[in-house]
């Protein structure tokens, strides 16, 4: 087992270690899994938000500064002027002012929303060190790695920063599920367990993409941790076997019944030949 402490997401990265992120594709099939190693997940702006917001608020001022460039209003980066200014850039990422998203403004709204929470105080001792804690270690005989977004050792917490559209309950529970949030909650309270020596909960701290950026905070219960460890176990086990046997195969066929939705109405309930029209 190994913790390491500001590791770089390239570092990471390239460590040995089965990810979350695609382990729980095995779930679907064995060549889901395969798929989602060769196919490089292209982002969306919301993603790119989101990733840009764990630097900032995670990483802190100096790291979003050293990756990130605020693009000039009125300037477009398809003229020479355009050009010219993205080259005196360098590598650094270009986040765009105002228009549908405002990029720029919202990351920086959603990150003065996050710091209004105790656990997002820049100001605490060690804030930067707990922030991106890489762990690596073995699992139902499987290599494993974790970059756990935040970690309160002193209260048992593993907390996990989540852009949404909307933070209600029912609507953010659906992207939980829909996305398998409960299989990530359940790996990175796995690592946090390996690496700290101590069971963990696990938070989800949800922020709105939009003003006025609120934030809440979702608590793993029982019985989603439950589930979500059940997840990880099957999907590791099966892992284990694919490549003691080198073979990643895919499911079998399913037949599927199809029928109409809820909202068709039939042909045989309209009365008179006009009521199509």
């Amino acid at each position: 087992m190994e913790v390491a402490y500001n590791q770089s997401d390239f570092d990471y990265r390239r460590a040995e270690g089965v990810n979350q992120s695609s382990l729980k594709k095995i779930l679907q099939s064995p060549a889901h899994y395969q798929a989602a190693l060769k196919n490089k997940l292209i982002p969306t702006p919301a993603m790119e938000m989101g990733t840009a917001l764990h630097c900032l608020t995670l990483d802190g001022q100096k790291a979003f500064e050293a990756q990130y460039v605020k693009k000039p209003e009125g300037i477009k980066l398809n003229t020479k002027e355009g050009k010219e200014w993205k080259e005196g850039v360098g590598r650094k990422k270009v986040l765009s002012v105002g228009g549908k998203d405002d990029p720029w403004g919202s990351v920086h709204g959603m990150d003065e929303s996050l710091r209004r929470l105790a656990y997002f105080d820049p100001s605490q001792p060690d804030y930067i060190k707990y922030n991106e804690v890489s762990v690596y270690w073995e699992w139902e005989g499987v290599q494993c790695k974790a970059r756990l977004d935040r970690v309160d050792i002193e209260n048992s917490l593993v907390l996990d920063l989540k852009t949404t559209d909307s933070i209600e309950p029912e609507i953010f529970t659906k992207k939980v599920v829909g996305l398998g949030y409960d299989f990530q909650a359940a790996y990175y309270a796995k690592a946090a367990e390996v690496a700290f020596g101590k069971k963990f909960e696990f938070i989800f701290a949800a922020v709105e993409r939009k003003p006025p950026f609120t934030v809440d905070l979702f608590q793993v219960d029982e019985d989603m941790m439950a589930e979500g460890m059940a997840k990880c176990t099957a999907a590791l086990r099966a892992y284990k076997t694919c490549e003691s046997l080198g073979e990643w195969p895919n499911r079998d066929p399913l037949i599927r019944k199809l029928s109409y939705p809820s909202w068709y109405q039939p042909y045989g309930t309209l009365e008179e030949p006009e009521d199509l029209f």
